[in-house]
């Protein structure tokens, strides 16, 4: 701009800790409301900085409409409202009018909150929580949980709009760094979910043993929202029952009208068992018989509400009106112990009724030839370098258009996760994702997710934990986001970090790029119209396709799954401590061993020499330094084809 020019003002908002409140879960749908939470309080909060008035939401773009015109348009059900907006006002504005916004939003953020937990609390307690120690807790938990944090900056003369989003950035940053930490002071036993705030009961002075005995009462009357030995304080309580409040006050109450008492979001068991099902639904028998397997798990005496009906993956149109949880279809789960423990089932009482549902499920098993899946995967990914692509806008409009993109990578990611594959968003906000997917969809969904963004914007990169559904969800989700900070580290990023944890202990991780040797191409395609459409690809060595054909390859029994055994015994003695290669051993002698073991490995006449040749080629870049990225490629894609059969 120029010193003649109006001096227009930016307005950067955020809201947290998201990270740690998304995390601090013990079931999928704790994460889910987590994200959802900071979703409809960004939005509330945005409603009140925007107007007609000359302010306009740069990101995201949601243009001319109200946020929640916008989030109902995406999908009022799931969060994908991010957690920070960019918010810029033109010269009709005043600074100190647009300050007086941003306190109001501020305001908001924590009076909704605080509704949100009231009316949980009236729920939970039935409205005899005043005047106990429940409110007490109430009082220190609620009201300043969220860090809110905001800057006005002014445009100035010969300032170009990249300098000044870097100015407005870096001035935020400035102020979270500086933020003032509150005491904190919490007695008594700690809470189920984060493990820091006291959980809430009604007597200041009463034991922990007392403080259970109500707890304990709450998880018979409401299964859903408690389990035996849970304890929660008042912010970990209105993520569990904030379901709740969406139902009876929120602006989407509309959009959740089914009342039933059943989990909405699925569990780790549900995600790690949909393939499974789906296979189910393929055989007559099959199906026959798990309606009822599910009918005779449902007449087990658990609770005071019995077992819950659940709503299978979005991609799975299951028809069966007593659909039970994944995790009955686990031989384990019918352990005396775990039945009391979980469901309050006293399995003297109920021999015959449990070993009723475990002779249907084995006959399920034997009808779909296989166990069902004990596995699944979190999916972490996040654009790369965000703030430099913001920063070389030439305007608020071209900054305005990458939101735009971002926002048609959030749709084409829903209709990828959950329409065709097996899968489920917890949160979709344009640069940031995270989702939960099928050991057997896992490949596929990464695939076309790295394809899906918008690689002239920027890159992306992601985290992966693959973990059987016993692990705690807080350790899955910690292992995928560290994950993903590991791909960022990696030279030019665009990057995949995957982290595998079997339950016998065992961990194998791996780091490399999306695609190696890769050069920029103009691809040309036909739509449906008859036009020819061009878009710029990457052609060279693609990872997960690679790993997709040799995960075929193991499937189909083309290939015996102890190459793998043998070549990592084979060069084990080549690798030093850290994981490299001894730098004496040429890399051409341990590819050469490599082809030569799979081959010898290979049970068929003819053999896939292109594969074996593109996955030898990875070699040289995943590998050497170090080269058990190139072992852990290679143990995972094994354990991927053998429990996703």
């Amino acid at each position: 701009m120029t010193e003649n020019q109006p001096k227009r003002l930016m307005l950067m908002f955020t809201i947290g800790p998201a990270q740690s409140f998304i995390k601090a879960a013990r079931k999928t749908e704790d994460m889910w409301m987590g994200s959802y939470i900071l979703s409809y309080l960004t939005a509330t909060a945005m409603e009140k900085v925007k107007g007609d008035d000359g302010v306009e939401i740069i990101y995201p773009a949601i243009k001319e409409q109200s946020p929640f015109e916008f989030w109902e348009k995406q999908d009022p059900t799931t969060p994908s409202i991010p957690n920070l907006f960019l918010a810029i006002g033109d010269d009709n504005i005043s600074q100190d009018d647009l300050a007086e916004r941003a306190k109001e939003a501020e305001s908001v953020v924590n009076k909704v909150f605080r509704q949100m937990a009231e009316r949980v609390l009236d729920k939970a307690f039935e409205k005899k929580w005043r005047k106990t120690y429940v409110e007490d807790l109430f009082k220190n938990q609620i009201p300043d949980f969220f860090d809110v944090y905001w800057v006005i900056t002014q445009e100035q003369p010969d300032q170009s709009y990249g300098k000044w989003y870097e100015y407005t950035a870096s001035s935020l940053a400035a102020i979270k760094n500086c933020r003032v930490f509150k005491p904190m002071e919490e007695m008594g036993r700690k809470c189920s979910l984060d493990g820091t705030r006291e959980i809430l009961h009604l007597e200041e002075k009463e034991s922990i043993k007392q403080a259970m005995k109500w707890w304990e009462n709450f998880a018979r009357n409401y299964p859903r929202h408690c389990r035996q030995k849970e304890a929660l304080c008042a912010v970990s309580l209105t993520k569990r029952m904030g379901r709740h409040y969406l139902e009876n006050y929120s602006r989407f109450k509309d959009k959740f009208k089914d009342k039933s008492d059943r989990p909405k979001f699925p569990s780790t068991s549900e995600v790690a068992t949909a393939a499974f099902k789906e296979r189910i639904l393929c055989s007559i028998p099959a199906f026959e018989t798990y309606q009822d397997f599910c009918k005779e798990v449902k007449k087990l005496k658990a609770t005071n509400a019995g077992i819950p009906i659940i709503d299978p993956l979005p991609k799975i149109k299951c028809p069966i009106p007593n659909n039970v949880d994944g995790e009955w279809l686990y031989e384990e789960t019918y352990n005396d112990s775990y039945l009391e423990r979980y469901y309050d089932i006293d399995a003297s009482k109920q021999r015959d009724q449990i070993e009723q549902c475990k002779k249907l499920r084995k006959k399920l098993v034997g009808l779909v030839e296989g166990e069902p899946g004990k596995y699944y995967a979190a999916i972490a990914l996040d654009a790369d370098n965000m703030g430099e692509v913001n920063r070389k806008a030439k305007d608020k409009k071209e900054h305005e258009a990458n939101s735009t993109q971002l926002i048609e990578f959030t749709k084409d990611a829903r209709r990828i996760v959950e329409e065709e594959h097996l899968g489920k968003l917890t949160y979709a906000g344009g640069d940031d994702l995270l989702a939960l997917a099928n050991l057997r969809d896992l490949l596929p969904i990464l695939k076309k997710l790295h394809k899906a963004f918008p690689d002239d914007l920027t890159t992306i990169s992601a985290g992966v934990c693959i973990a059987h559904n016993k692990m705690p969800l807080t350790n899955v989700l910690e292992h995928a986001r560290r994950m993903e900070k590991k791909a960022k580290k990696v030279d030019g990023k665009d990057a995949l970090g995957i982290a595998l944890f079997k339950h016998s202990g065992n961990v194998s991780e791996t780091v490399m790029k999306w695609r190696y040797n890769s050069q920029k191409v103009l691809q040309v395609t036909m739509d449906t119209n008859g036009d020819f459409k061009t878009k710029s690809g990457y052609d060279g060595l693609k990872v997960i396709p690679i790993g997709m054909k040799l995960v075929k390859l193991l499937q189909d029994d083309e290939v015996s799954k102890n190459f793998l055994y043998a070549f990592r015994d084979g060069v084990a003695k080549l690798i030093d401590k850290d994981g490299k290669l001894i730098s004496k051993v040429p890399l051409v002698l341990v590819e050469v061993e490599f082809k030569r073991l799979i081959e010898r490995a290979y049970k068929r006449d003819e053999v896939n020499q292109a594969t074996i040749q593109k996955t030898a080629e990875l070699l040289h870049y995943i590998s050497p330094r170090p080269f058990k990225h190139f072992l852990g490629f290679l143990e995972i894609i094994t354990f991927i084809a053998r429990e996703s059969k």
